[in-house]
């Protein structure tokens, strides 16, 4: 049983048995597709194309977790809010229509000693975000032959915006957010390891939830991405016909996978490292990616990464992926 909150009043009931009871009601078809999945339910999300989308993308949440009771999210159209809102979608009316039908058909299941509960809030808090100014790159070369030697084309270097940095002795990547304004900057060296032993050093402060290279795959309606754990592996896989993403490292957060869960992103190519953080990477984004989309994973050579690899050498791994 989950506890819902309902204008002053907080009800108990059983939201799987509440949605197989609105299906029974309404008429609209509905949902048409309802799956428990662990500690939340799967189903068709009421607020776009009538309900009738094929593969679930809405998630109701049953209060395991951090998120209130009856709770949602669709990750396709990006609605969100409480039971009583989404019930009276179910319903195509408004959330008070829902709030009556669930104190209606569940008020004899009132929880008295909760009367007083602070009504819940869902909406998003929102955090301001610092960009930086295009005029920033302006401080930078616009080449280095070690962009040559890792293979990095003319059209990349331009269409990427990538930069070398005198002062650090460093290539220079600028991270776009999905709205395309520079959030931050990650830089490899041209000598090698930086000092702390990592290939790539980042801005301080900066948002790991952005993702190198989403904002050109949103920008062209891109279906199909291979992932990446780096940036040069990225921009090699651009540069032999395949468009990538970076996730900037093998750690694969969930911030990062809800990000991707908003896109219309069809079908990933998973191309981490052939490690142990690699696997465990690749693992963690099968875990959180939605369930309506394609999940390719390739083995890459052990000790190589797509910037070792000829492009007919990638693409046959491309077109012969493993799960």
């Amino acid at each position: 049983m989950s506890s819902i909150q309902v204008r002053d009043r907080v009800i108990e009931l059983d939201i799987f048995d509440t949605l197989k009871k609105i299906k029974s009601e309404i008429t609209n078809g509905k949902l048409n597709n309802i799956r428990v999945m662990g500690d939340s339910i799967s189903v068709p999300c009421p607020f776009h194309k009538d309900g009738m989308e094929r593969h679930n993308s809405c998630t109701i949440y049953c209060g395991d977790g951090d998120l209130p009771a009856g709770s949602f999210h669709c990750f396709t159209c990006s609605e969100s809010g409480n039971f009583p809102k989404f019930v009276g979608a179910c319903f195509d009316k408004d959330k008070t229509f829902g709030e009556d039908w669930l104190l209606e058909n569940y008020s004899y299941n009132f929880v008295k000693k909760e009367l007083d509960l602070p009504l819940i809030d869902l909406t998003p808090v929102v955090e301001e975000k610092h960009y930086l100014d295009e005029s920033v790159l302006e401080q930078f070369s616009d080449y280095h032959p070690y962009m040559a030697k890792r293979k990095l084309t003319d059209d990349i270097i331009k269409q990427f915006d990538i930069k070398y940095d005198p002062l650090t002795r460093s290539i220079v990547f600028p991270v776009r957010d999905v709205n395309g304004k520079i959030s931050f900057l990650t830089r490899r060296s041209i000598d090698g390891l930086l000092p702390n032993g990592a290939r790539y050093l980042l801005d301080k402060g900066a948002d790991k939830n952005v993702i190198y290279l989403l904002y050109n795959i949103l920008k062209e309606d891109i279906k199909e991405v291979v992932v990446c754990e780096g940036q040069i592996n990225a921009l090699t896989s651009w540069s032999y016909g395949h468009p990538a993403i970076a996730l900037l490292g093998a750690g694969t957060s969930e911030s990062q996978m809800k990000v991707l869960n908003s896109t219309g992103i069809k079908h990933y190519i998973l191309c981490y490292d052939n490690d142990l953080a690699g696997r465990k990477g690749a693992s963690r984004f099968k875990k959180f990616i939605r369930k309506d989309v394609f999940v390719d994973d390739i083995i890459m050579p052990e000790g190589k990464d797509i910037n070792d690899l000829s492009k007919e050498e990638f693409d046959n791994l491309v077109y012969k992926p493993l799960n």
